[in-house]
């Protein structure tokens, strides 16, 4: 499935503090038995999964997460998802079921998980269409609804189109250089309330004379960013992230170790080595993140569930990417190191 897992992992890790052991969102008071939603829609994504669950505590004991009998709904739920474009009711989709088994030990039992999932693709907005998306769970005492704007627009699109790490390889002899940040420049999104931006270098690699070339790379994360804040990032109308020239050759070293190479190999970069990745999800999201443990958030406005009848988070991202070339002196500095690159531009 094509899915920016990478990307996505710092909002579905914040998505499990709900069901936490906090004493700020009290999910089984008296025993109530409370419905608990996760969906994070993605229309770049193949298969869009929810996942709806609840609380079975009792006063005074943590909810049994791990326990599936306890936490999942029997059967099969009546859910589905309304898509709307201008505000009119375009299309509809009924959710199946389906059972991963593949997932992490955590909060929640494994290694299999109960979710609900649609191969029905999302539209992003665009060309003066606006979408919008409703959830309608059916539960054995009540139904679940929930609205999520579509994030993003034609408009919401990296401006960057080089980055610099000159001297960042000072860092690791104990040089004074890279230690100034540089900067990336992004349009916000519509209707976007959360950013979370990466980094991925990109080279080819060859074992041997006789070997084929194999593309590898590795991913960071430079920030993320909250539109609560948004007056101290945004520059002349757009987002500006800021990264160290030396997060490069750490990310480097980490990846490939402090080595020479093994005969026979050769390393390869070509124009755009540095793929840059904003994705913006909606300002429940936001909301939910940064604000779900306030009894009101920072403007003094109370803080609500996005789900009618329930908790949890229904809401939607969109993802941005662009190559970027190497600015200043970066390119040689890097032919430079015990890493072995060459350049070879776009004749690989």
């Amino acid at each position: 499935m094509k899915r920016h897992w990478h990307i996505v992992s710092i909002f579905i890790g914040a998505l499990v503090l709900l069901v936490s052991c906090s004493t700020e969102v009290d999910l089984f008071a008296d025993g109530e038995d409370v419905p608990i939603v996760y969906a994070l829609l993605d229309p770049d994504a193949d298969t869009n999964f929810v996942k709806i669950t609840h609380s079975m505590g009792v006063p005074g004991d943590p909810i049994n997460a791990n326990n599936p009998e306890l936490t999942n709904y029997p059967g099969k739920l009546d859910v589905r998802i309304t898509e709307y474009c201008n505000g009119d009711s375009v299309r509809q989709f009924v959710l199946d079921t389906i059972t991963i088994w593949d997932k992490e030990e955590g909060l929640f039992y494994s290694p299999a998980q109960k979710l609900y999932y649609t191969t029905e693709r999302f539209n992003k907005n665009s060309h003066g269409k606006w979408y919008s998306y409703k959830l309608t769970a059916v539960l054995p005492d009540r139904t679940l609804t929930a609205v999520a704007d579509m994030v993003g627009s034609d408009s919401f699109f990296i401006r960057s189109s080089v980055v610099d790490f000159s001297g960042g390889n000072h860092h690791f002899d104990g040089g004074g250089g890279g230690k100034a940040t540089h900067e990336i420049w992004f349009n916000p999104a519509a209707n976007g309330g959360i950013y979370d931006i990466y980094m991925t270098f990109i080279f080819f690699e060859r074992r041997s004379w006789t070997s084929d070339t194999i593309r590898r790379s590795f991913t960071w994360h430079v920030d993320t960013f909250y539109q609560f804040f948004l007056p101290q990032h945004l520059h002349n109308g757009a987002f500006v992230a800021t990264y160290y020239p030396f997060d490069l050759y750490y990310q480097l070293n980490e990846f490939l170790g402090d080595d020479t190479l093994v005969p026979g190999l050769r390393r390869y970069l070509d124009d755009e080595p540095i793929q840059v990745s904003v994705t913006a999800g909606d300002r429940s999201l936001e909301e939910y993140v940064f604000f779900y443990n306030m009894s009101s958030s920072p403007t003094g406005e109370n803080i609500s569930s996005p789900i009618d009848g329930g908790f949890g988070v229904f809401s939607t991202l969109v993802t941005v990417e662009r190559g970027l070339r190497l600015g200043g002196t970066t390119l040689p500095e890097l032919l430079e190191t015990n890493w072995g690159f060459k350049y070879v531009g776009g004749h690989l």
